[in-house]
């Protein structure tokens, strides 16, 4: 408990954390500001023409129109009703509307991933940059011990502030919805949806945290951990699985998208989904494999750390 307090008063101290929950919140309250500046809610006379032809678009995709071949749902949907009221309209209805925010969370989970990582980052390397490390391993010299009450912290923070904005982000969206929107046509699991994203994009956030962690402490620094995912970023992630879509399967950045909005990465040139006579679309990441994927990542990185540390001098 004695090096946990210390830890966690460390991880509090860094400038970098209020830094993150300052500019998060700026980002947005400016973001969704603007977006309520520029919506107007509907008329009368718009949403009850929207209520229209969504009762009948809902009805049309009830009877199966717009399912696939043999009545498949697409990947990512357990029933049909789910799909259809994902997928009918009101396609004209302007400004912000309720019913969006799922997707809108799903939209800026790739921002909340790359938070999660620069606290990782930060609170692994920042001991090394200003030389710390040594006066620390001076009292508790057992360093697995050390860096598993570390990874401990970083699990906290990343957690609790990445979970926290999202929130925050929710919350001003519907009131943005309510006052200059709409919040008419949100489906009655819309909530219990945006409830599981912010829950699994912070776990996703959390073990990029951890990944960033595991890298500052092998490359000693914070540089080297965002150096190194960056460079993950462009050469593999950008690039080769550009050149390469199989290889989609066993990226890191992909899987940790999957996992928030529960859909797979498919290969459409491997066939089409609503062709008759074409072959079925190749899966390239599922769910459940994009899962292990994160989770292998995370064990992996994580393990090799502790080696790297238990190991090498410290000077």
């Amino acid at each position: 408990m004695r090096l946990f307090r210390s830890e966690f008063l460390r991880a509090r101290s860094r400038r970098l954390v209020p830094m993150v929950i300052v500019g998060g919140l700026l980002a947005v309250f400016v973001s969704l500001g603007l977006a309520a500046i520029n919506s107007s809610p509907p008329s009368q006379a718009s949403l009850e023409k929207a209520q229209t032809e969504y009762d009948q678009q809902l009805q049309r995709c009830l009877s199966g129109k717009y399912l696939g071949r043999n009545g498949e749902l697409p990947p990512g949907y357990d029933t049909l009703e789910e799909f259809c009221r994902d997928h009918s309209g009101p396609y004209d209805l302007d400004g912000m509307q309720l019913r969006d925010l799922p997707e809108v969370l799903q939209g800026i989970a790739t921002f909340v991933i790359l938070l999660g990582a620069l606290l990782g980052a930060s609170l692994g390397g920042a001991d090394w940059t200003n030389n710390t490390i040594t006066t620390l391993l001076t009292w508790e010299p057992r360093r697995i011990k050390v860096l598993l009450t570390r990874a401990l912290v970083v699990v906290l923070f990343a957690f609790a502030i990445t979970i926290a904005l999202q929130a925050v982000f929710a919350a001003v969206f519907w009131m943005g919805a309510a006052i200059r929107g709409t919040t008419a046509f949100t489906p009655s699991d819309t909530w219990s949806d945006i409830g599981q994203t912010l829950l699994r994009t912070s776990v996703v956030s959390t073990a990029f945290a951890l990944i960033a962690l595991s890298i500052a402490m092998i490359g000693r620094s914070t540089v080297s951990s965002l150096g190194a995912l960056v460079g993950y970023l462009i050469l593999f992630e950008a690039v080769i699985a550009g050149f390469r879509p199989s290889i989609q399967g066993w990226l890191v950045v992909r899987a940790g998208i999957v996992v928030v909005s529960q859909t797979p990465i498919l290969d459409y040139r491997a066939g089409a989904y609503y062709s008759s006579t074409s072959p079925d679309p190749l899966v390239l990441m599922s769910v459940a494999r994009a899962n292990a994927v994160v989770g292998v990542y995370v064990v992996v990185l994580l393990v090799l750390s502790l080696l790297v540390f238990r190991r090498r001098d410290v000077s």
